[in-house]
């Protein structure tokens, strides 16, 4: 049989190396030689002798037709050969893709084991739920969490391992996920089986299922327990440390600050000349501590990022004299000449801090005179864009050198100066007054060459404004009987002597018991609070007299204004704790004034120019807001009563407005959700129509309005149009009601 398999393969491989025409013509000659070989010798056999004649005439007559049959059985060879090496080379392939499967499949499970004990081993949660809430699958830590294995937890949920509440909250915000499609990261503390109580930072995304065919959702979890311990212990310093800075801002500024007034009351009085430039001496001294302090405390509030710009009407005129009567008497200690030089364009009247401003201008002058022996200080002021300001202080000093001059704005940073080359300054002062300017939409840059000066440029925005209200002398001279209430006998002084001079009379209190005593027993226009007294706060004095008025117990109520000498909290945060508005100590005629304008603005009457820009201005707000409606609410109840309900409104807008878009993107899910968007349109065009702001007020009407033929195309427009504006109409009102305090 062996022999047979031989010669058959050895007949196909002549086949298919010769062809089928080739190998049927070698066919063909084979078959007629042995045709005639076994057709003689039958003849010779059984006749005894050969007929060739016959012979002839039997092999032609098989040739004529053994050619086909040989070549159809030569194709048919041909082809079940090459089927078979076909079929040969599939079968190989088919093995080596058999290993190769069994190769991959082997990695794919060791990828999976590894990951499998990967994710096992990661301290973290991991788990998956179905979008019913049923746990599908957990790493290790969620066992640990959960006290039970993974084949314990599938098909259980949240309600059946953890306390309803961090349950009900777990199933909450599933239903957000799968409703918005988006991810959400929340902190959340749970319990493990021991007892231990631990806070999760938990991230929770949607998938889906291709298997199962349905959403799911992935969470993953890190405990930040430690992390939240930190932060709280964190916190606390800080607030300990605010609560010390606001402790010494009190103690050290009210002697300071009297210091400061009784040396400017003494300079108003005759003096002789050794006098007057003794109290200069005494008063710059003073001031330039005040700005000492200033930096401190400014560097608190750049750690806790709470530094604040309180932009005003400022006489610009005015603010040039102090910084070159300050100046030049700065400069004459050390037998300098001061020079202020500025360009003719410069605007009378500007919205700027002031403080701020002369904070960092301060502190420019004092490095100057101190590092600048001989010679003198040149103040430029350029207007270079109608919105921008530009001060340019050079001196004749010791120089900085180049490899110093980038480190200058460092904080800390301490500049050689003197023959000994030791450090002066604090190093806190330029850096402070850098970020000052950045957050006053400018720079401070400096140059300088060592031996050769030094030229520090100031770049602020600034927009010009017309003269305000606040700057128009009042007609009528106001009567007011004032309740100053201050424990300081030298802050006292200070205070009394400033509002005698013009012409109030003031009763003072020196406890929270006697100014509640004197507020029963008189009528006053005005109520100034210090804040710290033996007995109680000023914000306990101005609460107590609140619900008195509120209750009814009290016709009248008159301003509450705190006076204070602690720079750590701003107007909002005494507004916020019973007080109308707050003065900083030492006592100023510029604020004091603008104080009882802003309180009593109708006994001032504005010049025509004035007249002009306040109908100017009720133009433009009359085209944002319900100008009438403000009016007559401001005449009735108040601008305190406005800006109450302004806060109000500005506090409970994010979740009427994130409302409004939960259910829009529900909507756009699920058009029957469209009365859901409609309702949280209206809820805010009726917030919005309580505090006169009518362009918001309009947007919504339209927004809550489903017969509005274009409302399905316009809708998502308008929700961005409420997102867009309201904020900033907010804003512009209150800026309004806090500048103008009357319509």
């Amino acid at each position: 049989m062996h022999n047979v398999k031989h010669f058959a393969q050895r007949y196909v491989n002549w086949v298919i190396k010769l062809g089928r025409v080739r190998f049927s013509l070698l066919g063909l000659a084979v078959l007629a030689v042995f045709a005639l070989l076994v057709q003689g010798l039958l003849s010779f056999a059984f006749v005894g002798r050969i007929y060739w004649l016959d012979v002839i005439r039997s092999i032609a007559f098989g040739l004529i037709s053994a050619p086909f049959v040989i070549y159809f059985f030569t194709l048919l060879v041909e082809k079940l050969e090459r089927s078979r090496l076909r079929l040969a080379d599939t079968n190989t392939q088919l093995n080596a893709n058999i290993i190769e499967i069994n190769k991959i499949q082997k990695e794919v499970e060791q990828k999976a084991e590894f990951l499998r004990s990967f994710i096992d081993a990661s301290p973290d949660l991991v788990f998956y739920r179905s979008d019913t809430g049923k746990f599908l699958g957990c790493n290790r830590a969620m066992e640990l969490l959960t006290g039970k294995r993974e084949q314990e937890l599938l098909q259980l949920s949240p309600k059946d391992l953890f306390s309803q509440d961090a349950a009900e909250y777990m199933a909450q915000t599933d239903r957000e996920i799968l409703q918005t499609n988006e991810g959400i990261t929340y902190e959340q503390w749970l319990k493990y089986p021991n007892g231990k109580l631990a806070c999760f930072e938990i991230r929770k995304v949607p998938y889906f299922d291709v298997a199962t065919q349905r959403h799911c959702i992935m969470g993953f979890g890190r405990d930040v327990t430690e992390r939240k311990r930190y932060l709280d212990v964190i916190e606390k310093n800080s607030r300990d440390k605010t609560t010390l800075m606001a402790t010494i801002s009190h103690e050290l500024r009210t002697p300071l600050n009297g210091i400061v007034g009784l040396s400017q009351i003494l300079l108003d009085g005759p003096l002789t000349k050794e006098q007057r430039n003794y109290l200069n001496t005494i008063h710059i001294s003073a001031v330039g501590l005040g700005h000492i302090f200033s930096d401190i405390i400014d560097l608190e509030k750049l750690d806790t990022r709470r530094i604040e710009l309180l932009q005003k009407e400022t006489d610009f005129t005015a603010f040039l004299n102090d910084i070159h009567n300050i100046a030049t008497l700065m400069a004459e200690g050390k037998k300098l000449k001061f020079h202020m030089e500025y360009h003719a364009a410069l605007p009378n009247w500007i919205i700027i801090d002031r403080t701020r401003l002369s904070q960092i201008l301060w502190n420019l002058i004092n490095n100057a005179v101190k590092f600048t022996a001989e010679g003198e200080i040149r103040l430029q002021i350029e207007r270079p864009e109608p919105h921008t300001l530009r001060f340019i202080l050079k001196d004749t000093g010791i120089g900085i050198p180049q490899n110093e001059l980038i480190k200058i704005f460092a904080m800390y940073y301490q500049v050689k100066g003197g023959h000994a080359n030791t450090a002066m300054g604090s190093g806190i002062g330029l850096s402070i007054s850098k970020r000052i300017a950045k957050l006053m939409g400018g720079d401070l840059i400096a140059e300088s060459e060592l031996g050769k000066g030094s030229t520090f440029t100031l770049t602020i925005q600034a927009k010009e404004i017309a003269t305000p209200l606040t700057a128009i002398t009042p007609k009528v001279n106001l009567n007011l009987h004032i309740l100053l209430v201050e424990d300081i006998e030298v802050n006292i002084i200070v205070a009394k002597n400033i509002l005698e001079k013009q012409g109030y009379r003031v009763d003072i209190a020196m406890s929270g018991k006697e100014a509640l005593q004197l507020f029963e027993q008189n009528d006053y226009d005005l109520v100034l609070l210090d804040i710290q007294l033996p007995d109680m706060t000023g914000f306990d004095i101005a609460q107590h007299l609140r619900q008195k008025y509120e209750s009814g117990e009290y016709d009248h109520l008159p301003p509450l204004i705190a006076l204070t000498a602690n720079v750590m909290q701003n107007k909002r945060d005494y507004q916020q704790q019973g007080m109308d508005d707050v003065l900083r100590k030492p006592l100023s005629m510029e604020s004091l004034n603008q104080c009882l304008v802003t309180y009593f603005g109708e006994t001032i009457e504005p010049t025509s120019h004035q007249a002009k820009t306040d109908n100017a201005l009720k133009h433009t707000l009359a085209e944002h807001f319900d100008y009438d409606m403000l009016k007559e609410l401001a005449e009735m109840l108040g601008i305190p009563f406005l800006r109450n309900n302004l806060t109000l409104f500005k506090a409970h807008m994010p979740m009427y407005l994130a409302e409004l878009q939960h259910q829009y993107a529900l909507y756009q899910h699920d058009t029957s959700m469209k009365n859901t968007v409609i309702s949280a349109a209206h809820k805010i065009k009726g917030a919005a129509a309580s505090v006169g702001l009518k362009r918001i007020q309009q947007i919504a009407q339209q927004a809550q309005n489903d017969s509005h033929p274009h409302w399905e195309s316009q809708i998502g427009i308008w929700i961005q149009q409420i997102h867009t504006h309201w904020q900033r109409d907010v804003e512009q009102l209150d800026d309004y009601l806090v500048q103008n305090n009357a319509f």
